[in-house]
């Protein structure tokens, strides 16, 4: 893999356009989009006149980005092919939360505080619509994957409802009942546009499926914690209830039942693959010559490398001994899973794969054969993993842990550790380009492009 050299960032906000052409990045203030080949090449600068950049993301066509700073109730639209065209955004009545595209980039979102109202606004005409009372989590809003219909999770009369909107005159279509919901925390479209499930926060893990025109097909209501977020494979064919108790639930779309349920256990199957991240002891010359640098500057890296681990004898209670691999986490801060789910999960692009991350055992990602529906590998690194993403054209993986390498995981092919080559640059997050040949590898405050080898 080849990096790039370092560019300024703030907030990590990075973002690849659509077309995969370029790619938007905030420092402080300005914007710049730089060129996906040849980062040092910058199409565009622009100046907002706001102190900070704090929300960042392109139009579906790749020709508009939207730019937001909720300290100052401001939202701003620029064109890349007229540097001198701006849009700005401000609402009078409640201040501005989360701005959002909608599917034809031609209008934009904005999420008012105290769930007062979602608002649309029009980049064509500079009309405005409203929709009341909004639910304001992220996950509460979906588009159809046409960009044809909005489901939004609305609350009134102390009850919670789905308001499916038509896009376009952005007028209410229908409104669905969440009679089993408590607290519902959100809601998404399958890949095919034909069924919606929404989740419940509440002491109960439940979710509910239905069909495009609201009828229920199956209500879950199971003793749990609540479940955190649902994922749909990329084919709908299964549906992934990611649990606030460590479980993740798998549908089937044929009778949206739970056909398995997924555990990161610290005893691993002796068919999966283990792959542990050990120290190299690499001579100082030997690392100073690879950097660049001075023998201190090298010295500061730690390399590593992974090793495929071997099954180990444990008896299964009948006196016999049977292979497994036998890897005990140390449970995690209770703090690191405050904000997001205890466990969280992603579909490969084909579907074939899901990668879990369990937060009580925060060094490990685990992969699952979805056909199968076992588990494939375990990828147990050195530190805390901070983000894990698939490749969007191919099933590849990448981690980041904080350190200054970039974790790669292609089935049949095993891991593969990349050392980002400044050693301030330690990686904490990363941005696929839709294109899938060349990655964002994020800093603090810093970020290059990792180009894939072919």
């Amino acid at each position: 893999m080849e990096f790039t050299d370092l560019y300024k960032q703030s907030n990590s906000l990075v973002a690849f356009s659509p077309d995969g052409h370029y790619i938007a990045v905030a420092v402080e203030h300005r914007l710049i989009v730089r060129d996906t080949e040849n980062p040092k090449r910058i199409q565009r600068v622009y100046a907002c006149e706001y102190p900070a950049i704090q929300d960042l993301s392109w139009s579906s066509d790749s020709q508009y980005i939207l730019t937001a700073s909720y300290m100052h109730d401001r939202v701003d639209v620029w064109s890349l092919e007229d540097e001198q065209w701006r849009c700005s955004i401000t609402d009078e009545v409640s201040r501005v939360a989360r701005a959002l595209w909608a599917p034809d980039g031609r209008h934009i979102l904005t999420m008012g505080e105290l769930e007062l109202r979602l608002s649309v606004w029009s980049l064509e005409t500079g009309a405005c619509r409203y929709m009341e009372n909004p639910k304001a989590g992220r996950s509460c809003l979906a588009f159809h994957p046409d960009g044809s219909y909005m489901a939004v999770v609305q609350r009134h009369d102390y009850r919670d409802f789905i308001g499916i909107y038509g896009v376009g005159r952005w007028e209410m279509a229908r409104e669905i009942p969440l009679e089993h919901m408590v607290d519902c925390a959100g809601v998404a479209w399958s890949p095919d546009g034909l069924h919606l499930c929404a989740w419940d926060m509440g002491a109960n893990a439940s979710a509910v499926v239905f069909n495009a025109i609201g009828m229920v097909k199956r209500a879950l209501v199971e003793d749990g914690l609540g479940t955190g977020r649902a994922v749909w494979s990329p084919t709908g064919e299964f549906l992934a209830l990611c649990g606030m108790d460590r479980t993740i639930h798998m549908l089937n779309e044929l009778t949206w039942r739970s056909i398995a349920t997924l555990m990161q256990k610290p005893t691993v199957p002796v068919s999966a693959d283990v792959f542990v991240e050990t120290n190299v002891d690499v001579p100082l010359a030997q690392q100073a010559k690879a950097l660049g640098g001075t023998g201190a500057a090298a010295a500061a890296r730690q390399h590593s490398k992974f090793d495929l681990e071997t099954p180990t004898l444990a008896e299964d209670g009948s006196g016999d001994s049977q292979p497994v691999r036998i890897r005990v986490r140390v449970p995690a801060d209770i703090h690191r899973a405050k904000d997001r789910p205890a466990v969280r999960a992603m579909f490969s692009a084909d579907g074939a794969l899901l990668a879990t991350h369990d937060e009580s055992m925060p060094n490990c990602v685990w992969v699952w054969a979805v056909d199968e529906m076992r588990c494939r590998a375990v990828v147990q690194m050195m530190a805390p993993v901070r983000e894990f993403k698939w490749s969007p054209v191919e099933n590849v993986l990448a981690m980041v842990t904080g350190s200054s390498n970039v974790y790669l995981w292609q089935d049949a092919k095993g891991c593969m550790v990349c050392e980002v080559p400044a050693v301030s640059a330690l990686a904490v997050g990363v941005r696929w380009n839709p294109n899938g040949d060349s990655l964002a590898v994020l800093a603090k405050g810093l970020f290059c492009l990792a180009l894939l080898p072919v």
